[in-house]
């Protein structure tokens, strides 16, 4: 399991001293805004009007101040990741018509409801079995792939791989990394950032440097992926973000003693 996000929590340990501070810059201006309204004492609409500004302004501060603070080589490297990452998202709507579960327990309830048919269909099964511990089921199914294409043969490979390495830390992407050559031109980018996501994982979970590969598959994406990251990253923690922006503001705003309205 912990193989498994090792990319993602190493994502995260490099956001969250810069995310850390852009927030406390926002929670010193809501609480600003807290004390004039305290002082002024506008009543309830007024009050209410300029706490749903705060909680935007909070959001915004937090999300801007982090992004301008990011490094570009952080920032080239997760722009690359979550390309691919948004890709198999899609693939996995396009796939099964459904969300992907949140949970390992409503993965384990999805699998139960939509039995393996044989086929491309059974991909998005292999990273669901892989989250419940179920690795040779999972193995089973990502060597039941097709293989009657180049893209066909990669996705096989590439998905053994990561079985492999999140159950035994022991994924050889050597075979990935020659089905990727392999690719038609048009394909092979995308191979090759899919691959990149697989290195850096690994590097990751081992605790080592792991943006190169990340920064070189940006690279080969050229301009397609340009003002991709920021669109992206709203999408992907808008809502978890105005969360913290509202409990937070909300208690700026009760300690500074703007709510309720005096």
């Amino acid at each position: 399991m912990a193989r498994q996000f090792a990319l993602l929590r190493g994502f995260q340990r490099l956001e969250s001293r810069r995310t850390t501070v852009a927030a406390m810059v926002a929670v010193a201006v809501v609480a600003v805004m807290g004390g004039t309204i305290t002082l002024a004492r506008p009543g309830w609409a007024v009050t209410l009007v300029a706490l749903t500004l705060a909680i935007v302004l909070f959001a915004a501060l937090t999300f801007g101040l982090s992004a301008l603070a990011r490094p570009r080589a952080v920032a080239r490297a997760l722009e690359a990741y979550r390309w691919v990452a948004r890709r198999a998202w899609l693939r996995w709507r396009e796939i099964t018509g459904d969300d992907v579960p949140g949970t390992p327990s409503r993965a384990r309830a999805w699998l139960e409801a939509h039995p393996a048919s044989g086929g491309a269909s059974d991909l998005p099964r292999v990273e669901l079995l892989v989250w419940i511990g179920e690795f040779d089921a999972a193995r089973r199914v990502a060597q039941g792939l097709p293989s009657g294409t180049p893209w066909e043969r990669f996705e096989r490979a590439l998905e053994s791989a990561f079985v492999d390495f999140v159950a035994t830390a022991d994924g050889d992407l050597g075979p990935v990394a020659r089905a990727a050559d392999d690719l038609p031109a048009s394909e092979r980018r995308i191979g090759q950032a899919m691959l990149a996501v697989e290195e850096a994982r690994q590097l990751a979970a081992a605790n080592r440097p792991f943006l190169e590969p990340l920064i070189a598959a940006r690279e080969r994406l050229g301009a397609e992926v340009d003002g991709f990251l920021l669109p992206d990253l709203a999408r992907w923690i808008g809502s978890r973000l105005l969360v913290l922006a509202s409990l937070s503001t909300l208690i700026c705003f009760v300690v500074a003693g703007a709510i309720p309205p005096r």
